[in-house]
């Protein structure tokens, strides 16, 4: 025989399923039958009550330390945004100037937008973004390289500072050997403790994160179509040309070589075979 604990929970189960096909059922005949009328309430509200009532305390659980800060402290879109956000994608025509875009909107950019070019400077492709999606982009990305660059020594610190002159005074711009974004993927939800030991082992791999001074290389800047392999130094642009194209190729291979490592090594074949004269 039952005990009169266990039928009390089969038959609050049995009533959690009939609530539940009721508001199914109100739900699918008319609206009017999701509100309270009078003193009585539509079948299906108990069951709402007890699911926003676990949503809110999920809420109250993100203050739990097994909650990773960005998790934590990740932005909810308003219901504003949301609709600017949608307004930019169903008005998501691209031109090939800037003045064909501005015309085609009336001399006048709707606002929370700016002007982003999804193309190449040789070939561009402009259309409108989202203000606030570049604002939370930018966020998100200043956290990750917090995430993974740590606590650098007085010694690191002055590395960096050092590569930042050097960039400035060639022209150059400051690049990350391990991506920003492949870092955060591979550290999000580690704890403090967790990314040390998970940086001391990508070390001893020769793979250095965030602005670890080992992590960045002083890149040149300029069109990808003008970029020579003969041209000392790293280029910028053609790297990031080179990892969109090959993306699926590179990640077949990631267990062995870096995006970074494989861009280099082939532009030092082209430069080999060009001193010695078979290009």
């Amino acid at each position: 025989m039952l005990s009169e604990g266990k039928r009390r929970e089969a038959a609050a189960k049995a009533l959690n399923a009939l609530s539940a096909l009721s508001f199914a059922a109100n739900a699918a005949q008319s609206p009017e039958s999701l509100v309270t009328s009078g003193k009585t309430a539509a079948p299906g509200l108990p069951l709402m009550g007890e699911l926003m009532r676990k949503r809110k305390e999920a809420s109250r659980n993100l203050d739990s330390p097994r909650v990773s800060e960005p998790a934590r402290n990740r932005k909810k879109k308003t219901f504003k945004e949301f609709v600017e956000e949608s307004t930019i994608i169903r008005e998501g025509a691209h031109f090939s100037t800037k003045e064909d875009l501005m015309k085609h909107h009336g001399g006048k950019l709707p606002d929370g937008t700016f002007i982003k070019n999804r193309g190449t400077k040789e070939k561009p492709k402009y259309g409108l973004a989202s203000v606030q999606a570049r604002e939370n982009e930018k966020e998100r990305r200043e956290k990750r390289i917090k995430q993974a660059t740590g606590q650098l020594t007085p010694r690191e610190k002055a590395k960096v500072e050092r590569k930042r002159k050097l960039a400035k005074r060639r022209g150059a711009e400051l690049h990350h050997g391990t991506e920003i974004e492949t870092s955060g993927k591979e550290m999000e939800g580690m704890s403090p403790g967790d990314v040390l030991r998970y940086k001391k082992k990508q070390a001893q791999e020769k793979r250095y994160h965030g602005n670890d001074p080992r992590n960045l290389v002083v890149a040149n800047k300029g069109s990808v179509s003008k970029f020579k392999p003969q041209q000392p130094g790293f280029h910028h642009g053609k790297f990031h040309a080179f990892e969109r194209g090959n993306r699926e190729k590179l990640s077949d291979i990631s267990n062995a070589i870096t995006p970074m490592r494989a861009f280099t090594t082939l532009v030092n074949k082209e430069r080999r075979k060009t001193r010695r004269g078979e290009v």
